[in-house]
C-alpha cells in the first residue's frame, strides 16, 4: 500500500476519533470497521419435529410401473400425486399405479424428450424440465 493511502486512512481515523494505535497497525481496516467474531454455541439444538407415526415407506420398482429404477428427481403435487423424474420420462404415482409420460414419436403433443431433467413445485402445480431428444 502507498503511503499516501496509509496517511489518508489515518487522517481519516483521527478525524473519527480512532486511536492511532489502531491506526497504526492496520489503518484500512480500522476505516472499513471491525467484523464482529463469530461464536460457536456447543450446546445442541432440538430441531422441531413432526411426530412421524403415520408416514409409511415403500420400496417401488419398474415391476410396480415405474419406468425406470433411476429416479433423478421426486415432488409432491397439490393433489397427492408424487412425480419422480427418470431418464425414460415423467412418472405419476397415485399411491397404486403409475402413469408415465414419456416421448412418443407418433404425438406432437407429447414431450420433446425422454430425460427429465428437472421438477419444480410452483403454484401452478408441478413443472418439469426436458432434455430433448438428438437430432
Amino acid at each position: 500500500m502507498t503511503r499516501a493511502i496509509r496517511f489518508i486512512a489515518f487522517l481519516m481515523l483521527t478525524a473519527r476519533g480512532a486511536s492511532s494505535q489502531v491506526a497504526s497497525r492496520d489503518p484500512i481496516a480500522a476505516v472499513a470497521g471491525t467484523v464482529p467474531m463469530a461464536r460457536v454455541d456447543p450446546r445442541p439444538i432440538q430441531a422441531p419435529i413432526i411426530d412421524g407415526t403415520d408416514i409409511r415407506f415403500a420400496r417401488i420398482s419398474t415391476a410396480d410401473g415405474l419406468s425406470q429404477t433411476k429416479v433423478s428427481q421426486i415432488v409432491q403435487d397439490n393433489q397427492g400425486f408424487m412425480w419422480f423424474g427418470t431418464q425414460y420420462g415423467l412418472n405419476r404415482y397415485d399411491g397404486y399405479n403409475f402413469k408415465v409420460f414419456a416421448h412418443d414419436p407418433g404425438n406432437p403433443n407429447s414431450f420433446s424428450g425422454v430425460y427429465i431433467r428437472s421438477l419444480f413445485k410452483d403454484r401452478d402445480g408441478v413443472t418439469c424440465g426436458i432434455r430433448p431428444l438428438p437430432s
